[in-house]
């Protein structure tokens, strides 16, 4: 590498994929998702997140999301803004598969997979709480629990860095 020129970190690059990838899709004709076949209403949240790192430079992302399951066993959609898939997790307790188009990631767990997916650690199980309205506390995190009758919550990790803002918006 030159003086003066940055190296791209690989979340980095992942993240500019899915970036990519969500564009790209909006060009594409793809089938609408629906509400999986038998899905428990309390276990089933659909709506909007975004996820920001405080890194050099900033990280921004954002989706729609289809999540049924648990921490557990589930199944999450990334959806483009007119409903097409982007991509598909699903994971059990053994194992946890990312499939965007022909591409397939896999990783021993969900939480690997979306550390390796987002370059940060997220609160997986914390998080299922937090959608189901329990303000579980995690360590390094402050979870805004204010907005959660109306379909809204924020996270925010100040330790270990990068600094990172989980929004949620839920379709209600």
């Amino acid at each position: 590498m030159k003086p003066g020129e940055k190296s791209v970190d690989q979340p980095s690059k992942r993240l500019a994929g899915l970036s990519l990838v969500s564009w790209l899709s909006l060009a594409l004709a793809g089938c609408a998702t629906q509400r999986p076949p038998g899905a428990d209403p309390a276990a089933f949240w659909s709506g909007r997140l975004g996820l920001h790192l405080q890194t050099d430079p900033p990280q921004n992302w954002s989706t729609s999301f289809e999540l049924q399951g648990s921490a557990g066993q589930g199944q999450m959609l990334l959806l483009s803004p007119i409903g097409t898939t982007l991509a598909r997790l699903s994971w059990t307790p053994q194992s946890a598969l990312l499939e965007q188009g022909q591409d397939k990631t896999e990783s021993r767990n969900l939480q690997s997979l979306s550390q390796r997916l987002t370059g940060t650690h997220l609160p997986i199980a914390a998080l299922f709480d937090w959608l189901a309205g329990l303000a579980t506390e995690v360590p390094g995190w402050h979870v805004d629990m204010s907005a959660h009758p109306q379909g809204r919550l924020t996270a925010r990790r100040h330790s270990p860095e990068p600094e990172a803002i989980l929004r949620i918006v839920l379709n209600r």
